[in-house]
């Protein structure tokens, strides 16, 4: 689960984030209202933590294109702005929960997890290509009818790609959607080509290796 954090309360921030990351989610970070629109608008998340007092604008206006762009992001605001009009500009704007600071991190944590589930109730929780099925609530994949043992990370990979089927996915694309902001823990593209090649070989065995194309020198595809 990849998560972006808009804050530009530096301990706050920190905070958050240790705790977020130690939570298992995949973090990246903005600290001013520019850095929160250029992350929207060349990456996908699948919730946006949003302070509303940023410098340079106002965080609704982030909240705002978000929601015209289409966006499935869960969108959670935090904020000292504590009156019931802030509240209701926020909800009605496009959040989908709005926590006034100060505030606990395990409450935090709660909020994201019930606005992911109400998200992943909207959304179809199967993904569907033929003999290939992806149970995202189950996190577990059938190939053939069969059940595949896939890693951590050749099921996060996977999915990226049924996500964007029939669309080319760049190598830097996959180690950014894995890793965030922390790109020095990948130390090489190595492991992706690795992944990869361990995922292809599973679905392979299974009568569903034409979904995985390699693009030679970009990256991959996921054919349906």
């Amino acid at each position: 689960m990849k998560i972006l954090i808009v804050e530009d309360e530096q301990e706050l921030l920190d905070l958050i984030l240790r705790y977020m990351k130690r939570e298992g989610y995949i973090c990246e970070v903005a600290t001013s209202f520019m850095d929160g629109y250029k992350k929207i608008n060349n990456y996908e998340y699948d919730c946006a933590i949003v302070d509303l007092n940023l410098p340079g604008g106002d965080g609704l206006k982030l909240v705002q294109k978000l929601r015209e762009d289409s966006s499935q992001t869960a969108i959670l605001i935090t904020s000292a702005r504590n009156t019931l009009d802030d509240r209701i500009n926020g909800l009605d704007i496009g959040a989908d929960d709005y926590l006034t600071k100060p505030f606990n991190l395990s409450e935090l944590n709660a909020r994201i997890k019930a606005v992911l589930r109400r998200k992943t109730n909207q959304m179809s929780s199967e993904l569907k290509f033929g003999d290939l099925i992806i149970n995202l609530d189950e996190r577990q994949v059938i190939a053939d009818g069969k059940v595949l043992k896939l890693t951590k990370k050749e099921y996060n990979i996977l999915v990226f790609l049924a996500r964007n089927k029939n669309r080319v996915v760049t190598k830097d694309s996959i180690a950014e959607h894995l890793w965030g902001d922390y790109m020095e823990d990948a130390v090489s593209y190595d492991f992706i080509y690795a992944h990869v090649k361990n995922l292809r070989k599973k679905l392979v065995e299974n009568n569903c290796g034409e979904h995985l194309k390699t693009v030679y020198g970009i990256g991959y595809k996921f054919q349906t």
